[in-house]
């Protein structure tokens, strides 16, 4: 066996796991999605959402997928999507936000322990998701046919209604029967499994191709000016390319392992917190919200720009260099 048919068999199995372990997580969220989605709570709360969602395009019932996103993965988010029928633009803005403000819990624990400044960088987030929302919300109308941002609280037409009537089955309150709502389940459930394998093994397959061949050792190489636009350090140049490439939980890792030999300032790992959380794992998730039906150019070149402007005026703002940190540079 070759080494590059072991890579793309190491991949595969890989792919095959990480498949198995996020539809253990995904199956059950999309099983209480649909449920919840047929009960008068779900009605009632996304009728008081609805003015907030309005902020960015959306209807009222893309509360619930925002809201599984904060507290969970991207791949709780597409589980949680499955259970609606949103359009290509709704899709897409929704995913814009998330991709911005996603498993807040976890991923503020990993920034914490790495060293980064945890609380700063939850502020940001939640910030640069607001922003990101309403400007995609607004590209989404013109370019993808959504709805445009409302900015007024009251009611009114934007989005659409959630007020249909309740019929009672068993005590419990639904708008439809188990005769419709266990099919559901069944198909869905059979789509997600279908469309998760389609996209982890493939990706998996990649990410060790990349691994193996070191291929993002080789980009960092070549893209020094990037840290002059950026105003980084080169060292952190690696865990960027890493985190952009393949996830935050990628780059950490790497981080961490750069930090025993070199530890990065606090400046340097402010901007590297600034950038991921603005923009990581684009290979991973711009082909996971595809599949949910986002906008795959719209999605990865927003991303990209947001993060590389957001990054580069906050380096020479909020994180400027100070006179002493020039003078080491020259001194090196």
């Amino acid at each position: 066996m070759t080494v590059f048919s072991g890579v793309i068999k190491d991949g595969a199995l890989k792919g095959l796991r990480t498949a198995r372990m996020l539809l253990t997580i995904m199956i059950p969220i999309y099983l209480g999605v649909v449920l919840v989605q047929h009960t008068s709570l779900y009605y009632w709360f996304a009728e008081m959402t609805l003015p907030v969602m309005r902020i960015f395009g959306l209807p009222g019932d893309a509360v619930l997928p925002v809201i599984t996103g904060f507290f969970a993965d991207e791949y709780a988010v597409v589980a949680a999507l499955s259970g609606f029928s949103f359009s290509k633009a709704e899709v897409t803005v929704i995913a814009m936000i998330i991709l911005c403000l996603h498993g807040v819990p976890v991923e503020t624990v990993i920034t914490k322990k790495i060293g980064m400044p945890a609380g700063r960088i939850v502020l940001f987030r939640l910030g640069l998701a607001a922003m990101t929302g309403i400007l995609a919300g607004w590209l989404a109308s013109v370019f993808l046919g959504g709805n445009a941002p409302e900015f007024s609280l009251s009611d009114g037409a934007g989005g659409r209604s959630a007020a249909p009537g309740f019929v009672s089955y068993n005590g419990t309150v639904f708008d439809v029967g188990w005769d419709r709502i266990l099919p559901e389940m069944g198909l869905g459930t059979l789509t997600m499994a279908f469309n998760v394998l389609r996209i982890i093994i493939p990706l998996m397959i990649g990410i060790e191709l990349m691994l193996v061949y070191h291929i993002v050792e080789k980009l960092a190489k070549k893209l020094k000016l990037f840290c002059r636009l950026l105003d980084i350090a080169e060292e952190a140049l690696l865990p960027l390319l890493v985190g952009l490439l393949l996830g935050v939980t990628y780059g950490a890792g790497v981080l961490a392992e750069l930090n025993r030999t070199r530890q990065l300032d606090k400046r340097n790992m402010a901007l590297l917190g600034v950038f991921l959380f603005s923009c990581h794992g684009v290979l991973e998730m711009t082909y996971l919200f595809a599949v949910a039906n986002a906008s795959i150019a719209f999605v990865s070149g927003l991303r990209l720009g947001i993060a590389i402007a957001v990054t580069a005026i906050a380096a020479r703002t909020v994180f400027r260099k100070k006179p002493q940190d020039d003078a080491n540079e020259n001194a090196e």
